[in-house]
């Protein structure tokens, strides 16, 4: 008997086929998916990086400064998480991954926001600092369109006041270089027209006609007292040369006398040069063929060709002139210092040894801080406003010299006093005037004697910085951190100040001590102090001017940003 066929199964209904890929499907989708709540944050966290990186550009953070930033979140973000069909475990692992990495960048972001406005607060500190310089200098001068560039230095110091991002410092930095920039060239253009004062009265002298000459120095004075931007005192100088050359054109014998006028400006610069020391022989080699060559001249062509000579000979040896100057009068100042205090030492009862009483003059003192702008100085402007303060401490020096033998109690007007507001014209302004002699701050306001209150200033080793400096930040409270490391001699806890008034830039304060209780003569050298913590009242500050806390809450409230800080 033949056996029975065996039924064929029957293949799967297409609806179940259907329902069975959606179910696998559904499976894969969910595994390869991971913790929904995982993709979201990093989805979060990468916008608020790309938030927090608009942010840091609107506010003027350098776009260099993120692009490494932003080449690490273009690389997260064109990652993908890993297949795992059955195990969502991997790909919420990569999300969280993925959202500590952009949290990372938000703080690296964060970090690079800070460090460009520390950085910039700094430079615009320095490039305020180099425009009273030079404004300073130019009043000490006497000459030029001072008011103009008075009211640009209120206008920055208020603009200083509101700042607070990378962008307002770099707005107020450029205008303060162009201004330092124009200051600086209005020397150079003064001299120039000093010189061809000079040279107009030696040419009548000789009888010659100079009525033109008078009119054309008549509207250059008028242009000079016009001047405001350094492209002004460029054009100016451009148009004196030329008419030393017209005055040669209209009259063969201003030859003689022209000729020396130059050849005596080339040859006192050389002298110059060569007392800061700087090698003179290229120099000196083009001044002695440049006289030749005004010797030999017996044409106007040949003459005007010798005066520009001259002309580009000294243009290219004033660059070693100033930057000669500025290295030279940091030591002077040093030599001087050291010469005046050792021969008036301090003797210190307390530790029985002796201490000059103008270190801050010294090399451990300004020096130091004028040294190390050298280190980064390039331009010839740069170097002049070195010059210009360097100018400032010889002053203050000599004023210092002076104050010691006066008498006159430290909370009445000292002539010294009197010398230094005229000197650098700030009969009209707010005045902080402390003495390193008297360890004393006398305040001025519109040349009146307002208060005063003794203080401590900087011991030797880091004295407080003689000279004339601007108010460059104001903040109460804050609290001071020492950037010298725990078990240094300098180190100090994390400190709370009441009130602060940077006076100049690398945390140089004037500043409440509340854990003092003496201040006066004597208190910068090593001392007993009567009731204050010993550990850190016990000498001079760190180069701040400390001041009584209740006597600094009045100094505070009633000084602003245009106060300006002498220390001599």
């Amino acid at each position: 008997m033949p056996a029975r066929p065996q039924p064929r199964a029957r293949p799967p209904a297409p609806a179940a086929l259907l329902l069975l890929s959606l179910m696998l499907l559904l499976l894969l989708m969910s595994a390869c998916g991971g913790d929904s709540q995982a993709r979201q944050q990093a989805s979060q966290s990468k916008d608020q990086l790309d938030q927090l990186l608009r942010y840091a550009l609107s506010i003027g953070v350098p776009a260099t400064l993120l692009q490494p930033i932003q080449k690490q979140e273009t690389t997260l973000s064109s990652g993908s998480p890993p297949f795992s069909p059955f195990d969502d475990r991997p790909v919420t692992t990569y999300y969280t991954h993925l959202t500590n990495q952009y949290k990372h960048l938000q703080e690296q972001t964060k970090q690079v926001i800070n460090t460009t406005t520390e950085q910039f607060q700094a430079r615009v500190q320095q490039d305020m600092q180099n425009f009273q310089d030079a404004l300073t200098a130019r009043r000490v001068d006497g000459f030029g369109n001072l008011q103009f560039f008075t009211q640009q230095y209120q206008r920055d110091q208020n603009l200083m006041a509101t700042a607070r991002y990378p962008r307002d410092y770099a707005a107020i930095s450029n205008e303060a270089q162009t201004n330092t920039q124009a200051l600086d060239l209005m020397k150079a253009t003064h001299d120039r027209l000093t010189a061809l004062q000079s040279t107009i009265k030696q040419l009548q002298k000789a009888n010659i006609d100079v009525t033109a000459m008078q009119a054309q120095y008549q509207d250059d004075v008028q242009t000079f007292n016009q001047a405001v931007k350094p492209t002004d005192f460029q054009h100016l100088q451009n148009l004196i040369n030329a008419q030393y050359e017209l005055a040669v054109v209209n009259s063969i014998q201003a030859v003689p006398y022209v000729g020396s006028a130059k050849l005596n400006m080339f040859k006192a610069q050389l002298d110059d040069l060569k007392k800061y020391g700087v090698d003179a022989s290229s120099y000196q080699q083009r001044y002695n063929a440049d006289k030749a060559a005004m010797e030999k001249a017996t044409t106007l062509e040949q003459y005007l060709a010798v005066s520009r000579q001259i002309d580009a000979d000294m243009a290219a040896m004033y660059p070693d002139l100033v930057r000669g100057e500025a290295y030279w009068l940091v030591n002077e100042i040093d030599r001087q210092a050291r010469s005046w205090g050792q021969a008036n030492l301090y003797h210190d009862k307390f530790d029985g040894n002796n201490y000059i009483l103008d270190a801050g003059y010294t090399l451990d003192g300004i020096g130091y801080w004028l040294n190390r702008e050298l280190s980064w100085t390039y331009t010839t402007e740069d170097y002049q406003a070195v010059v210009d303060e360097e100018q400032n401490e010889l002053f203050n020096l000599h004023m210092m010299e002076q104050n010691y033998n006066d008498h006159t109690p430290y909370n009445k007007v000292h002539q010294t006093d009197l010398q230094i507001l005229d000197h650098y014209h700030l009969r009209s302004s707010q005045v902080l005037m402390v003495s390193f002699t008297e360890q004393a701050m006398r305040v001025y306001d519109h040349g009146k004697l307002v208060n005063a209150f003794q203080v401590t200033t900087g011991r030797v080793e880091r004295p407080a910085l003689p000279g004339v400096w601007p108010t460059q930040n104001r903040e109460s409270p804050t609290e001071f951190k020492s950037s010298d490391p725990p078990g240094s001699p300098y180190y100090y806890p994390p400190t709370h100040i009441n009130y602060a008034i940077l006076y100049h830039w690398g945390g140089f304060f004037v500043h409440d001590a509340w854990w003092r209780v003496n201040f006066g003569p004597g208190t910068q050298f090593p001392h007993y102090d009567s009731g204050g913590d010993e550990s850190f009242a016990g000498n001079g500050s760190h180069g701040c001017v400390n001041v009584q806390e209740d006597q600094m809450a009045w100094l505070y409230g009633h000084t602003d940003w245009n106060t300006v800080i002498v220390i001599y």
